[in-house]
């Protein structure tokens, strides 16, 4: 009908001088007619008329053979599936090993909370770090620290990140249930310097990183690859401003740890 439409567009514009010149005629004075042969118009409008009644005919045509061809659509069985237990889901892909694509932009918007700005936030964890998880004596540190169900793992961590993380699973539960089934913890609280580090605590002994894997299998460090559920976690986590692990230089996809910008929320909130 759009074709059809267009065409009594066409033809009107066509149309409208000749209809033009007839109104004139018919609402003008008489005596300020002027002297027209009106044979030719009448021609015109006649060829319009029969110009219009074979596109009619084309019309219906096309009417015609567009609802033997609804019909004939209507009437054919659907076709057969050709693997009717096929599903979208995920489910036995999350722990696939995968390449991380484009990881050294996965914290984009987000800064890492170096050891400096931590100590000078917090202090020291303890004055004599080692490389072995040790007891936290720092009491600001200790006062803050709580160990709590947050969905699908355990965690020791300070109540903000406990908060924080409990909405990271929640969101999970909604948004990925089957992947949320199949999270487990690697670890959370150490007290304990970063690797390769005399003197610099990690993130982890301050309780504001977690480690993460899928079916208990432990991730590879640095190796450019990770499991496919971890991928899909680093969204969620990253939409609560925890950074990723996997964009360090020295890849850890499964270290999940809390933002610089998220800390300095806190630090407004009194929450630290």
């Amino acid at each position: 009908m759009r074709i059809f439409s267009g065409i009594l567009i066409a033809v009107s514009i066509t149309a409208a001088p000749i209809v033009w010149q007839l109104a004139e005629r018919h609402f003008a004075p008489a005596e300020l007619l002027p002297a027209v042969d009106i044979a030719p118009l009448a021609q015109d409008v006649a060829a319009l008329q029969d110009e219009m009644a074979r596109l009619r005919s084309r019309i219906d045509g096309l009417d015609a053979r567009t609802s033997i061809g609804l019909s004939a659509a209507a009437a054919s069985p659907e076709p057969e599936r050709q693997n009717p237990t096929a599903s979208d889901t995920l489910r036995d892909a999350f722990a696939q090993v995968v390449l991380i694509a484009d990881r050294r932009s996965a914290n984009d918007g987000l800064t890492v909370a170096s050891p400096s700005f931590l100590r000078d936030l917090i202090g020291l964890p303890r004055n004599d770090l080692t490389d072995d998880c040790q007891p936290a004596t720092n009491s600001t540190l200790t006062d803050l620290l709580v160990t709590e169900n947050v969905g699908p793992i355990r965690a020791r961590m300070v109540r903000p990140a406990i908060s924080s993380i409990r909405q990271v699973f929640a969101n999970v539960q909604v948004f990925e249930p089957e992947l949320y089934d199949r999270i487990q913890s690697a670890g959370s609280l150490c007290v304990r310097l970063i690797r390769g580090s005399t003197s610099s605590a990690s993130a982890h002994a301050y309780g504001l990183a977690v480690d993460i894997n899928i079916d208990g299998v432990l991730d590879g460090l640095a190796d450019g690859k990770t499991q496919l559920g971890l991928i899909l976690l680093a969204d969620f986590f990253k939409k609560e401003g925890w950074i990723w692990g996997a964009g360090f230089s020295r890849e850890d996809s499964m270290h999940f740890e809390v933002s610089r910008e998220k800390l300095l929320q806190w630090r407004r909130q009194g929450l630290i």
